[in-house]
């Protein structure tokens, strides 16, 4: 079962939705009308402010992924979750000035947002509405026209400050990184970036477990300093993954003594060919043309819901990732990594050539890792 909704596309790119969001919209009824003791008009009042932020934050990484688009990188699909928006990447732009562009478009469209919104601001302070800083945080917590105007501000300059910290893997990161690589090198800018996240997480956390006296330990911060350690922690293992896959083609590591499937093989013979120990991902061939995959997952799926006696094609994937024997294994790891294929089809023109596994890539980075350390 999928846990995300498709909601559309943009110039191919999937807006998708995780249904855990649901949860952050009951929270923000409760808290904006039960909790606020709001009623009916608080809990409607936050769903929609929720809904807004929530436009703001696709429209931040619409634009990174739209631009990303403009230097040659494939953007899959964009999910919106409780924690906020991902935009899934097949790769990252190869030139330093490119991932600059891409990675300061996503906080100015917040600021580009703040703008019109803060024209509001001022006005309502010029008409002497808001007669100080108090008056200002007060509108805030009510249901107004004025409060959904305020918070919208404030949120949309909160999120471009928040993700300009120089950090993995906030946008500020990979600003700091592109800077650093014009001289340094995309390797060592990553990470150099990537240590100095940490040391600001590491801040941010001691801060947050140790506040001043009086003060009472802020989770929340807590919570967002573990997020960065390992954002930057992740992107310095890609960057090395990268660094040393990057020299090598899918088609050295290409596995053509894999079996295929006709669309209409029964599972059963599936399930012979796995107890053979091939692996257990399925190119399904007509002719030499690959029209569909079956992978692990599949296969459990389909065995529970139809039994053995299915028909491949009834069951397979018909939309799926692949690559060509010239692209590098980085690429296709991070195509891996995007997608969540631990299998990856190899074709050329639509003609299945063979397969490239996760376990396979991870091991040829093992042991070049390992030799690249014994020099």
């Amino acid at each position: 079962m999928s846990w995300s909704l498709t909601l559309g596309s943009v110039r191919g790119i999937r807006l998708k939705l995780h249904l855990t969001f649901v949860l952050l919209l009951a929270w923000a009824a409760y808290y904006w009308g039960l909790d606020a003791g709001q009623g009916l008009l608080g809990a409607l009042f936050g769903i929609a402010l929720t809904v807004l932020l929530f436009g703001c934050i696709v429209l931040h990484e619409l634009v990174h992924s739209l631009v990303a688009l403009q230097y040659g990188v494939r953007v899959r699909e964009i999910e919106l979750s409780p924690i906020g928006g991902v935009s899934k990447m097949e790769s990252m732009p190869e030139e330093p000035y490119q991932e600059f562009v891409m990675a300061l478009s996503g906080p100015l469209v917040n600021l580009l947002i703040a703008v019109p919104l803060g024209g509001v601001v001022l006005a309502m302070v010029a008409s002497g509405f808001i007669r100080s800083f108090n008056y200002f945080f007060y509108l805030m917590e009510k249901p107004s026209w004025q409060g959904l105007i305020l918070n919208l501000f404030v949120s949309n300059v909160a999120l471009a400050l928040f993700n300009l910290l120089p950090a993995f893997p906030m946008d500020g990161g990979r600003v700091l990184r592109s800077v650093l690589a014009f001289g340094l090198g995309q390797r060592r800018a990553t990470r150099l970036a990537a240590r100095l996240g940490q040391m600001l997480a590491v801040l941010m956390g001691w801060v947050g477990l140790f506040p001043p006296r009086g003060i009472e330990p802020n989770w929340v911060l807590v919570f967002i300093a573990l997020f960065i350690f390992v954002g930057a922690q992740q992107e310095e293992r890609m960057a090395e993954i990268q660094a040393v896959l990057d020299d090598l083609r899918v088609g050295q590591a290409l596995i053509t003594a894999c079996q295929t499937l006709s669309p209409d093989d029964t599972l059963a013979l599936v399930l012979e060919y796995s107890m053979r120990g091939h692996p257990a991902c399925f190119g399904v061939v007509v002719g030499e043309q690959l029209v569909g995959l079956l992978n692990g997952a599949d296969i459990s799926s389909a065995l529970e819901a139809y039994g053995p006696q299915v028909r491949v094609g009834d069951v397979m994937r018909k939309q799926f990732p692949s690559v060509a024997t010239t692209d590098t294994l980085a690429r296709a790891w991070q195509i891996m990594a995007t997608s969540g294929q631990r299998a990856l089809p190899v074709t050329e023109g639509g003609r299945w050539l063979g397969l490239l596994t996760a376990q396979q890539v991870g091991q040829i980075y093992t042991f070049l890792a390992a030799q690249q350390k014994g020099k």
